[in-house]
């Protein structure tokens, strides 16, 4: 039955899932060129952002990445984010000075 509950779990949060995915691939391939601080602030950003649901399930964040305390959102829609719902969450965490969104061309799955 556990199994059932887990399975469930990770498909509603598959998006979220991906994303993690994403950056574990990411900071083991860039472990001797990217600072360990940025790994560990990108952590609690993506923390951040699995807590939230609203954050989390949407499907228009592609990814997300960090760099000297800015958080950069790839995102497939111009709109996103919006400052009073997503950016401020986002700027609580520790470490953090500023957010920005970049518009990809991907598709979300």
């Amino acid at each position: 039955m556990w199994l059932a509950a887990l399975v469930c779990a990770a498909w509603a949060n598959r998006q979220d899932l991906q994303r993690w995915i994403k950056f574990v691939r990411r900071a083991v391939e860039q472990r001797s060129t990217r600072p360990f601080t940025d790994v560990v602030t990108e952590m609690k950003v993506r923390a951040a952002v699995s807590i939230d649901p609203m954050m989390r399930r949407d499907p228009s964040l592609q990814d997300l990445s960090v760099s000297d305390g800015v958080v950069t959102l790839l995102t497939n829609t111009a709109s996103w984010p919006d400052p009073r719902d997503q950016i401020w969450r986002l700027k609580k965490v520790k470490g953090i000075t500023d957010v920005t969104a970049t518009l990809t061309d991907t598709v979300a799955n």
